[in-house]
């Protein structure tokens, strides 16, 4: 899945963004994405999304700029861009979404209603990361609570979420400091008769390889616990795993990631074994 729909958004989002941060090597450059589903064709209030920034989110930034149904502002870390798009995301994403999307269960019906979108984009460096996609997270839930709205979704994670469910997880990160990880990792589980098997998608954002379970005799439960711990634990401790090297997650479980061809997915995973 891609933003086919949202490519000028983001072509203009860039070129605001080598204005103000032109300092940053290209290569340096990260940019976290996604899109709040709106269920009108009317653009949400700026002036409103942005007070509430400030006041409720606590994001400072010293001005703005609004114009041609798009906000533009730069915070310490990050320069942000939302925009309004008056055409809804393809049907067909849509829908590819909400067959995986296990915390939503009603999203078939429900996101499909939405008529237009507001493309929220975050960029700054590679190093900074966590707080681009915490950034991230508080701007895309203002922007959820001040909108006539569904939910979100997030095309390269392959997350579709509803509007109370994200915006709960972020107030949570605001108000407590946890992290949401479901926000921001897709975590797809496989259950079979006598074995589970499970996998993130999403880790690599954060300079980690995805990680599998694969047909182990456990509980499909058992599986999205130990990778959901598992990459609780590389976010809070920034942890880089090794190939063959054993580490203690948060819930004291020691795990050892073998680094090999990945089972449900592209490319090489670290695959836990049970």
């Amino acid at each position: 899945m891609r933003f086919f729909n949202s490519i000028a958004a983001l072509l203009l989002f860039f070129l605001s963004c080598q204005m103000a941060n032109a300092r940053v090597r290209e290569a340096d450059q990260k940019v976290v994405s996604g899109i709040v589903l709106l269920n009108s064709k009317t653009s949400p209030d700026p002036k409103g999304i942005l007070n509430a920034l400030k006041k409720d989110w606590k994001l400072n930034f010293d001005s703005a700029n609004v114009a041609d149904k798009t906000i533009v502002f730069t915070t310490s870390s990050a320069t942000v861009m939302i925009a309004f798009l008056d055409y809804p995301v393809p049907p067909a994403e849509i829908r590819t979404a909400a067959g995986l999307s296990w915390l939503w269960r009603g999203a078939n019906e429900e996101a499909l209603k939405h008529q237009s979108q507001m493309v929220v984009s975050v960029i700054g460096t590679t190093a900074k990361v966590l707080d681009l996609y915490k950034i991230f997270t508080k701007v895309t839930a203002c922007v959820l609570e001040h909108s006539e709205s569904s939910g979100f979704y997030m095309s390269g994670q392959y997350l579709l979420l509803s509007r109370d469910f994200y915006i709960s997880a972020a107030r949570n990160m605001r108000d407590h400091q946890t992290i949401p990880l479901y926000c921001w990792v897709y975590f797809g589980m496989i259950a079979e008769k006598d074995v589970a098997s499970g996998y993130t998608y999403g880790m690599q954002e954060f300079g980690c390889k995805e990680m599998e379970i694969a047909e182990a005799k456990l509980k499909v439960q058992e599986v999205h616990a130990v990778l959901y711990d598992a990459a609780m634990t590389i976010l809070q401790y920034n942890l880089k795993l090794e190939d063959g090297k054993e580490f203690t997650t948060l819930e004291g479980q020691k795990l050892t990631p073998v680094l090999s061809k990945a089972a449900f997915q592209e490319g090489e995973t670290f695959k836990f074994k049970f």
